[in-house]
């Protein structure tokens, strides 16, 4: 199945991968802890936060990686250190790399300073601001991940 469309969201364990991803999708469910990789529509992935958080595990997300054109790291705008395993942006080139910052909304949040540690840490394309609790802030996303795909 090509996915070459198609993006996957990784980060660690809590940073709001689901949520945005029923956002992404339009979907009303409640999120669950994810446990597998979810597919949808053949335009995106979720994967569990497990898989970025253990090192035991990355065997696991180099393998999602393999065939999908864009990833998307979700990195928690109140948590100060960047948990990207070192190396693994390099594994596959010629990928589209977007940022996001989640939790935009919470008093903790400093979005100079994540941005510029996204920075230093290979994000040189769009970096996107949201807040899972409000619907709007993920439609420039949207559009920017959907932009000239198709089911």
């Amino acid at each position: 199945m090509d996915r070459s469309n198609a993006f996957v969201l990784l980060g660690g364990v809590g940073v709001g991968k689901s949520s945005l991803f029923r956002l992404l999708f339009n979907k009303s469910e409640a999120v669950r802890k994810t446990q597998a990789v979810v597919f949808e529509s053949n335009r995106g992935l979720d994967t569990p936060g497990e898989f970025f958080s253990h090192p035991r595990l990355y065997h696991a997300l180099i393998q999602t990686l393999v065939d999908v054109g864009t990833i998307v790291y979700v990195h928690d705008g109140t948590d100060r250190l960047c948990r990207l395993p070192p190396g693994l942006l390099k594994i596959y080139s010629g990928k589209r790399l977007v940022g996001v910052i989640t939790k935009i909304d919470k008093p903790e949040c400093d979005l100079e300073f994540i941005e510029k540690l996204l920075r230093e840490n290979g994000f040189d394309d769009r970096i996107f601001k949201i807040s899972n609790m409000q619907q709007e802030s993920v439609v420039e996303l949207r559009n920017y991940l959907f932009s000239g795909q198709t089911d």
